[in-house]
Order: C-alpha cells, then sequence, then structure tokens
C-alpha cells in the first residue's frame, strides 16, 4: 500500500568505509588463522565452487587453447554452465565481454547502437538474470537491474561463466542464469608476465555526419606476478579504448489508414548517427596466501564510460497525421500505399545530441580460513556503485513556423518491403538561408503560444549501489555426503532515478524565429534519397545563450523520480555429494537457501502541472520470505561421458522502476459524492512497492560427451521452467486517504483503482540446446589446426506477457531460434576464426532517441517485431615465434562484416517497416606484446 509520509530519507548502506574497514579486519584475521593443516578446495569469493582448469591440463595461448579450458571448466562444475575463457592474459577471445557471450549455447545480445550491450539467456532479458564481478552481485547503470557489459572491459577480464542452474549456495541468481564476470587470480598464474596491446578503430561508414569523430584507438595494459615464493601475488589492468560507432536510421512515426482502410506512412524520424564511446578502465587484484590455511583476496575495480551520441536528420510528418497533403493517384498493394505523392510537406530539422556518463566502482575482499580439523571458512564482502548523468538535447529547425512556411516541400514516397522507403524531394536542405531555429508543426504553442519550442531537453540522474557480504563455514564428511555447507548472507541496496531537470527550450530573442547557429558542415542523407542537410553544433548553441530553458510544470515528470531500497537476509545449507549410487559415480549438491526481503520505495505522488499541480509525498515497502531448494546430480555414466540433472527454484528480484512508490493520479471532484466504486472520483497509474519476485521451478537435463585430451566435447540439454507467478499491469484498488483534495466536497470514496505492475499467473517455458566443440584432429590426425564450435537452441514459450487472456503474444526479447558458429585454423603463430551469431524474429522496444518505455513488458505499447538477425566477425592475427620479437603479435578483426541492419516492423506486416537500422561493420588493428 501507497502512504504519505514525510521524513528525510535516511540511506543506510553496509559499505560506508568499506575499503578502510577491510583491511583492519583482514590483518585481524589473518593473526588469528591457524596454519597447520591441509590445502582447502579452491572458491569464488562468495564461496561456490570454483569454475577453473584442472591442473591435469596445461592450458596453451591462443583459442584453441581457450576453447579447452572452457570444456575443462565446464566438465568440472557441479552445475550446468557455460565458459569462456581467456587466450591469455587480458585477452578474451572476441570483441566485447557480450560478443563472446553470444558464442555461448543459448544467449544471444540486444544490439543497441551497433553494439552488443544486453544479454539474453534462454529466451529471457536481462531482468531475468543476474551479473556478477568475481562473485558479487552488480549495480546497473540500467533504469533497472540488468547489467549493461559495455561497462566492464574485456581486457580486464580472465574468464566468464553462466550458470544456468540455481545451488543453494549461489547467493544472486536468477530464472535464466547467472553471469559470473571474473578477473585474473595472479597465484594461479606462474611467474611474471607484462603484456601491452594498442589498437586503431575504424567505421565502414565512414564520417557521416560532421562534429563526430569516425575513428578511435585501444589501449591495454596487463601486468602479472608473485613475490616472496609464491605467498603474495599482484594482478593490475588498464584498458582505454575510444570506439567510433555509426548509423543511418530510418523510423516510421506509423501507418495510419484512408477511407479504405489502406495503410499509409504516417510520417518518418529519421537520422545519421555517430556514437563515440570513450572508457577508462582499471583493474587490481591482490592475493595473500602465507599458509595452506590462510588465503586473502582483494580485488578493486574502476571503470568511467562516457558517450557522445549526435543525431542529425529530418522529422518528416506525412499522410494524415499533419498538415501534409495525400495527392490522388497514389497506388496501394494489398493493403499497404506503396507509392505516394504528398504536398505541403513541413519537415522538423533535427539536431540532436546525447551525452552519457557512467562511474562504476567495484570492491571486493574474500579471506578463506581453515582450522586443520576439515573446517574450512569464509567471509567475503564487496561493494558495488554506478552513478550515471544523462543529458538528451532536442534542437529544431525548419521552412517556417507553426505549418506556416512559404515554400513547403513537395515529396514521393516510395515502400519497399522490408528496406529503408525511397523519398524524392524538391527542397534544397544544405542550403542553411532557407531555415530558421523555429517551431515548424508548432509542437510547442501550447505551452509557448509566441514563440513555440525550439526543442527538447532531458537530464536523467541515477545513482545505485549495492554493499553485500557472506559468511560461511564447511566441513568434511566421509559418508554419502562429501561435504556440508551452512552460510549467511547479507545485501543492501539502494537506487536512485529520474528526470531532473526536464523541459523546452525556445529562442532567446523571445520570436518565433531565430537565425541558425554556425553551421559546420553537411549530414550525408542520401540513404532516404533527401541528399545534404546542414548541421550545426546543438550544444555549443545551448551553451552559448541561443536558448532559454522553461522547466517542465507537468506531475508526470515529478512521478518519475523515485528511490528503490532493499534489504536481503539469506541463510543456506548445502550437502556436497561424491559418492556412487547403483554403482555410477555421481556428484552434486543438494541444499535449500531462505531468502527474507524487506524492499522500500519514496517517491512523489502528482497530479496536473503547472499552477494546477498537487503533489503529495508517498512511501510504501513490504516484507516477506522465500524459499529456494536446489538439487544438481552429475552422473559419469562412461569415461568422459555425464548425464547432469539440475532441479530446483529460481528466483529473480523485479524490475526496480516497477517497485517505485511514486505515481500519477486524478481525482475527479464530479464522482465526490459516489459510493459506487466503479465511480470513485480517484484514479492512477505507477509502480507497486510490493511487488514480489518471478519464481521459477526449474528442470534441466543434459548430456555431455567429452572427447580425448579435453579436446572439443558435444552436449544436449533440454529444460524447462514452471513459473509461478509473472509480472503484468492490471487495476487495483488502493487507499487514497491523506491525499489532497482539489475543491468541492470531501469524497466519500477513500479508495480508488490505479494501474500498476502486479503479480500473476505464470507459464512456462522450455527448449532444447545442442552444442559441438570439435578440433580436426578428431577426425584425421594429419590435419590439424582446424576446428569448428557450434551452438543452437530452441526455445518456446506460454507466458502471456500482459496477463491470462491478453494473447499469445511472445515475451519481450524471446527468439525462438538462436544459434552461433565459429570456425577457427590456428599453426605456427597464425590464427584466424570467422564467428556468426543468429536470432530469429523477436519482440522488441526500439527507441532511436531519449528514454525508453519505462514500464517495459508491463503493457502492451511501443513494441514491435524484429525481423531475425545474423551477425558476422573474423579475426587474424599472427604471433612471431623466435627472435628478440618473439612475443608480438599482430591483429586484424572486424565485426558486423556482413552489415547486418536491425529491422522492426508493425501489425505482423514485414512490408510496414517501423525501423531499419544500418550500422556498417566496424574494424580494428594492432598489436601486442608479451614480455
Amino acid at each position: 500500500m501507497h502512504t504519505p509520509t514525510f521524513p528525510n530519507h535516511v540511506r543506510r548502506l553496509l559499505t560506508r568505509g568499506l575499503a578502510t574497514g577491510l583491511l583492519f579486519a583482514q590483518s585481524a584475521l589473518i593473526l588469528t588463522a591457524q596454519s597447520n593443516a591441509e590445502s582447502t578446495v579452491a572458491k569464488n569469493p562468495d564461496g561456490t565452487d570454483k569454475v577453473e582448469v584442472l591442473d591435469t591440463y596445461k592450458v596453451t595461448a591462443g583459442f584453441s587453447g581457450s576453447l579447452a579450458a572452457a570444456a575443462e571448466a565446464k566438465k568440472g562444475s557441479q552445475s550446468i554452465v557455460e565458459v569462456v575463457m581467456a587466450e591469455d592474459i587480458g585477452k578474451l577471445p572476441d570483441i566485447s565481454i557480450a560478443d563472446s557471450l553470444t558464442r555461448l549455447t543459448g544467449l544471444t545480445t540486444q544490439r543497441v547502437n551497433g553494439r552488443s550491450q544486453g544479454i539474453s539467456i534462454r529466451g529471457l532479458d536481462g531482468n531475468f538474470s543476474t551479473a556478477l564481478l568475481n562473485g558479487r552481485e552488480q549495480v546497473s547503470s540500467s533504469l533497472n537491474r540488468n547489467v549493461e557489459f559495455d561497462n566492464y572491459p574485456s581486457e580486464l577480464l580472465n574468464s566468464v561463466t553462466v550458470y544456468k542452474t540455481g545451488a543453494a549456495n549461489q547467493i544472486a541468481q536468477g530464472i535464466a542464469g547467472t553471469i559470473d564476470l571474473q578477473t585474473v587470480q595472479p597465484l594461479s598464474k606462474t611467474g611474471r608476465s607484462l603484456s601491452v596491446s594498442s589498437f586503431y578503430n575504424w567505421t565502414q561508414l565512414g564520417q557521416l555526419t560532421p562534429g563526430a569523430k569516425k575513428d578511435g584507438e585501444r589501449l591495454n595494459v596487463a601486468y602479472v606476478d608473485q613475490f616472496d615464493s609464491g605467498k603474495i601475488g599482484v594482478a593490475l589492468g588498464y584498458a582505454y579504448s575510444s570506439t567510433p560507432w555509426e548509423g543511418q536510421q530510418f523510423q516510421a512515426w506509423g501507418y495510419p489508414t484512408d477511407s479504405s482502410g489502406n495503410y499509409a506512412l504516417g510520417g518518418t524520424k529519421s537520422y545519421v548517427r555517430t556514437s563515440n564511446v570513450d572508457r577508462n578502465g582499471f583493474m587490481g587484484v591482490f592475493e595473500f596466501k602465507p599458509t595452506s590455511q590462510i588465503h586473502s583476496t582483494v580485488d578493486i575495480y574502476f571503470s568511467k564510460l562516457e558517450e557522445k551520441q549526435l543525431l542529425r536528420g529530418l522529422e518528416i510528418p506525412m499522410a494524415f497525421w499533419s498538415s501534409a497533403q495525400l495527392q490522388p493517384g497514389y497506388t496501394a498493394t494489398g493493403g499497404l500505399i506503396t507509392t505516394a505523392t504528398l504536398k505541403n510537406i513541413q519537415p522538423v530539422v533535427r539536431n540532436d545530441i546525447v551525452t552519457k556518463k557512467n562511474d562504476v566502482v567495484a570492491l571486493g575482499w574474500n579471506l578463506a580460513l581453515g582450522d586443520g580439523t576439515g573446517w574450512t571458512t569464509v567471509f567475503d564482502a564487496g561493494y558495488s556503485r554506478i552513478k550515471r548523468t544523462e543529458r538528451n538535447l532536442e534542437t529544431y529547425s525548419g521552412l517556417g513556423f507553426n505549418q506556416s512556411a512559404a515554400n513547403p516541400d513537395t515529396m514521393t514516397v516510395t515502400l519497399t518491403p522490408g528496406q529503408m522507403p525511397s523519398i524524392t524531394h524538391n527542397v534544397d536542405y544544405s542550403n542553411a538561408s532557407l531555415f530558421k531555429l523555429t517551431d515548424p508543426q508548432g509542437w510547442g504553442t501550447g505551452t509557448l503560444p509566441v514563440t513555440g519550442m525550439q526543442g527538447y531537453l532531458k537530464y536523467f540522474q541515477s545513482k545505485d549501489e549495492l554493499g553485500q557480504f557472506k559468511l560461511l563455514t564447511k566441513h568434511e564428511l566421509k559418508n554419502f555426503f562429501s561435504n556440508v555447507e551452512i552460510g549467511t548472507s547479507y545485501t543492501d541496496r539502494f537506487k536512485r532515478d529520474g528526470e531532473r531537470p526536464t523541459g523546452w527550450i525556445y529562442n532567446a530573442n523571445g520570436q518565433s524565429t531565430a537565425p541558425l547557429p554556425p553551421i559546420i558542415g553537411n549530414t550525408d542523407f542520401s540513404f532516404l534519397g533527401l541528399g545534404k542537410i546542414y548541421a550545426y553544433d546543438p550544444l555549443a548553441a545551448l551553451n552559448g545563450g541561443t536558448y532559454t530553458f522553461l522547466p517542465n510544470p507537468n506531475g508526470d515528470v515529478i512521478a518519475n523520480r523515485w528511490t528503490v531500497s532493499e534489504k536481503l537476509s539469506r541463510a543456506y545449507f548445502q550437502f556436497d555429494i561424491d559418492n556412487k549410487i547403483a554403482g555410477v559415480p555421481v556428484r552434486g549438491n543438494v541444499g535449500i537457501q531462505a531468502i527474507h526481503a524487506d524492499q522500500s520505495s519514496t517517491g512523489v505522488s502528482t497530479s496536473g502541472g503547472g499552477g494546477s499541480l498537487v503533489q503529495t509525498p508517498v512511501s510504501g515497502g513490504d516484507t516477506y520470505t522465500d524459499y529456494a531448494p536446489s538439487l544438481n546430480l552429475t552422473f559419469t555414466v562412461a569415461t568422459d561421458t555425464f548425464v547432469k540433472f539440475g532441479l530446483a527454484r529460481q528466483i529473480a528480484r523485479p524490475r526496480m522502476y516497477d517497485m517505485r512508490a511514486a505515481r500519477s493520479f486524478s481525482y475527479n471532484a464530479s464522482n465526490a459524492g459516489s459510493s459506487d466504486p466503479g465511480q470513485s472520483p480517484w484514479s492512477g497509474d505507477g509502480g507497486n512497492p510490493q511487488l514480489k519476485p518471478w519464481k521459477s521451478d526449474s528442470i534441466d537435463l543434459t548430456f555431455d560427451k567429452y572427447f580425448a585430451n579435453n579436446k572439443g566435447y558435444v552436449s544436449v540439454a533440454g529444460f524447462h521452467k514452471k513459473l509461478l507467478n509473472y509480472i503484468y499491469q492490471q487495476g487495483e484498488s488502493v487507499d487514497f486517504t491523506g491525499y489532497p483534495v482539489s475543491g468541492g466536497l470531501p469524497p466519500v470514496q477513500k479508495s480508488g483503482t490505479v494501474t500498476q505492475p502486479m503479480n500473476g499467473q505464470g507459464g512456462s517455458i522450455q527448449g532444447v540446446e545442442f552444442t559441438l566443440s570439435l578440433p580436426s584432429e578428431l577426425i584425421s590426425p594429419a590435419v590439424k589446426g582446424f576446428g569448428v564450435v557450434f551452438g543452437g537452441a530452441y526455445t518456446d514459450s506460454s507466458i502471456q506477457p500482459w496477463g491470462p487472456g491478453s494473447g499469445t503474444s511472445p515475451i519481450s526479447g524471446l527468439s525462438r531460434k538462436v544459434a552461433n558458429a565459429t570456425l577457427y585454423y590456428e599453426h605456427g603463430g597464425f590464427s584466424v576464426r570467422v564467428s556468426e551469431w543468429y536470432r530469429s524474429d523477436y519482440r522488441a522496444y526500439i527507441t532511436n532517441f531519449g528514454a525508453p518505455n519505462f514500464k517495459g513488458d508491463v503493457t502492451n505499447t511501443g513494441f514491435a517485431t524484429a525481423q531475425a538477425e545474423k551477425n558476422v566477425s573474423a579475426q587474424i592475427s599472427y604471433a612471431l615465434q623466435n627472435g628478440s620479437l618473439k612475443g608480438l603479435t599482430f591483429f586484424l578483426q572486424g565485426y558486423n562484416l556482413n552489415n547486418s541492419p536491425l529491422i522492426t516492423y508493425n501489425n505482423g506486416d514485414r512490408r510496414q517497416v517501423m525501423n531499419y537500422q544500418k550500422y556498417g561493420a566496424s574494424y580494428s588493428t594492432g598489436a601486442s606484446f608479451k614480455f
């Protein structure tokens, strides 16, 4: 329930002064540790079994070596996992982390502005999974929990493990899976290593618009060493990148119909986009292992990402949704107007800019102690924080004010199924003398009747902090169970988000038109047939006093400012199994985890705007306890042949935006005297701080056969997830006691219906997966160096994302078919590989500018069907094998070599293209040297 509240927000995080506190605690604990027992089992920082290369297999540098190490780790894990291993220190085998993950079976990526960013696992997007760094949960720069992986440079990571099944000692997990990014552990390496690499980056499309870089560079330095006879280990890494991403983007307003029911293009908002992403990352790991019973690890990670995104183009109101006049004689085919001429076209020329900054900090400390009697105790603490600032600036210019241009354009539009339209025109958009800063369509005349609006400014600020600790103890057993583990953990998370400030910009001269800012060149818009378009610097114009800013006084902007806090206390026990059943060796674990949640949110409920704005502070929350039992079994049915079975209750925390207390509400004074619940004066739309998590009862079964000497394997897997609930939007009766009443008699009713996210009926999702990793030596010993890796998955779902009876639309981001394939060859220092990933149609919400659909998949607005995608990348390298330059390697790599577009369509009709984003290929060349 939402209740009005007026206290100051008191923020409590575990981790104030974490770094200092941990160092003092570390010193004290080390002094009390005993040092006279056998070595302990290798653990992840959170105490779970470490997925690592066994001593029986020595990994050589190179892609084939990384595949063998990943296969060994996959085989040795108690859980069902997928693994990516670095080829060498500071070198994962793909261009980025997200690209590396797309090589894993059942995983795919969502491209954002041309680059891989979000990850879906088994048809479920990032809302259903959890991302970790060294076993510790990470916060997010997104609106919710889904981690944007471009904040984590791949050069600073040593491996990535994706857990597809749950276990009691996996503290942070999700329904889809858990992605654990892992830095190098220096004491696991042998000898000193120093590597330096440098690359030059460029794009196929070149410089599409002035004021943006068309190329960039990357620099990486990694150092690993051991001291004091292997008791002390140090790993340091620095990664810098400046990367350009280009795009030609068509976006349709939509497709209204004529009097005969034929669909027509109602307008376009199309851009040329150039993004320059600069990122600095630092990683440090410090290990101390003075005896076999004391093992301390401190790791720190910092990253600062800055993105400058220039968008220049035209917003063109067209048929039926503007003063544009559709001329007789147009061509309609199959219910779609495919060729049409329109007069009185008055486009809005857009010069927009988005700037974004993410500051990421992650700190952790892990201490493992043995007592000499078989007991091992592990304490782990961590802190993760992200600060995000984002400024979205739109600026407008045109031929005249408020649809009154003396020289409007005439355009002919031709639609081609599955392609961008072709547009012919009369106006020369490179002739800046024809245009003024103005409000061409009169969008802002309701607020600013004299000047209108010459643009809009949005400014987002977000902070996400999480403190966490875990304490566990583990003891060896000598019966059916090999170990017992008992542990507890606590996490404290706080997130704040919202627009502040946001509003209209208008001409500082107080007139409806003003001269254009200085022209800096032209933008090439020939991909739509519109030739050149003049370009200016919108940020310089804003900072130079060209515009005046008017804050948006509407309540819905204020209602999107919110905080969410959650405190999760967990306790678990788990028994490890290493025995035989009916003569068949079996290992695994069985256990249960109890999770107590204490969640709350604060915000403001608002109604109206400007002088009629009504607002009241609100808060809400809930406490509850969930239980998550789990069972993982691995049967060794033959040599290097395993059947793995998993059964678990999996839980994923709800989206944080959905948990907000803030809402927009309305009060209808004319219904004040009504006692009919259907005629309540109160209504609203907002979040739900009492929202419960997604829960799934999940079954997994895999068959894995590993080939000789761990060179490749084949795997067949099936899974079924029965969701006990789902989250979708519905009406709920809410108490409005204490809310202000705007005039008239006091209301008879204190409650009204609020549309908000709610827990409801679930559904199921199931699928099959197949993986083959096969080097050529297994086919013929005479053919060496070649290999193939293939992964494919089919996933189906009965989940109705908008509630029972809402139809059969698939959940957002679900591609029924995903696949990946890599062909490689390595010999004598020469290495080449070609990779392709594929995903079938899926439902997606794509934005070209501004904020995304905050409500996500709880509503059915703003989504379109994305066509199938495939993306080809390749890398060629040569490493010198002898002489003074041994260790020097040259690289050439390319991404999106097939120039795969991102296309969405409307109304189930592939001819009604809503988005067509063409990115071009990206290239990189450089060298690395390992000392």
